[in-house]
C-alpha cells in the first residue's frame, strides 16, 4: 500500500525530498518500502569428470528430478549455491562461472544459473533430496521438467 502511494509522487519530487530530508533512517525506510521486491534463486549445472549432469530428486515436486539450487540469503550467489548443494546433499562443489541470468515469475524472481563441478563428498539424502544421479544430455529420468532439460542442453552445448 505504501509503495503504491509513494510511487504516485513524481520522481523529481522524491529525489528532492530525499536530498533535503535530514532523517537518514526514515529516508532509507521509505526508499525500501517504495521498491519492488523479488527473490533471487541460484541454480547449478554441475557436471562430473565425464561431462554428465548432476540431477537431484526433490521430494516436494510433482516433477521431482532437476538441477540443484535454492534461494539466496544475504550472501554472494556462488556461496549460496555451494551452501544449498551442501545442505541438501553433503556434496562440495566448485562454481566455475555464471552461465546465465533469467527473469522468472510466480514468484517474481531472478534465476542465476551457474556452471560447476563436484569437488568431494559423499551423497547423503536430506529432507528435500532423496536421490542423485548423473545423466547424459537427452538421457533424462522420468519426471524432469522440459524447461530444465532445455536449459541444461543450452548451457552445455553453448559452452
Amino acid at each position: 500500500m505504501l509503495s503504491k502511494l509513494i510511487n504516485l509522487i513524481p520522481h523529481d519530487w522524491l529525489v528532492y525530498m530525499y536530498k533535503h530530508v535530514p532523517f537518514k533512517k526514515f529516508k532509507d525506510w521509505v526508499v525500501y518500502r517504495a521498491q519492488n521486491k523479488f527473490l533471487v534463486s541460484v541454480l547449478g549445472i554441475i557436471t562430473n569428470e565425464t561431462g554428465q549432469v548432476l540431477l537431484l530428486r526433490h521430494v516436494y515436486r510433482t516433477e521431482p528430478w532437476g538441477v540443484p539450487g535454492g534461494w539466496m540469503e544475504l550472501e554472494k550467489p556462488e556461496v549460496a549455491l555451494e551452501r544449498e548443494i551442501y545442505e541438501e546433499t553433503k556434496l562440495k562443489v566448485e562454481i566455475t562461472g555464471l552461465a546465465k541470468a533469467i527473469f522468472g515469475q510466480n514468484p517474481v524472481r531472478v534465476d542465476l544459473i551457474f556452471r560447476g563441478r563436484i569437488v568431494n563428498g559423499t551423497f547423503t539424502p536430506s529432507a528435500e533430496i532423496s536421490e542423485m544421479i548423473y545423466c547424459d544430455i537427452d538421457d533424462w529420468p522420468e519426471g524432469m521438467p522440459n524447461e530444465q532439460k532445455r536449459l541444461i542442453k543450452e548451457m552445455l552445448t553453448n559452452s
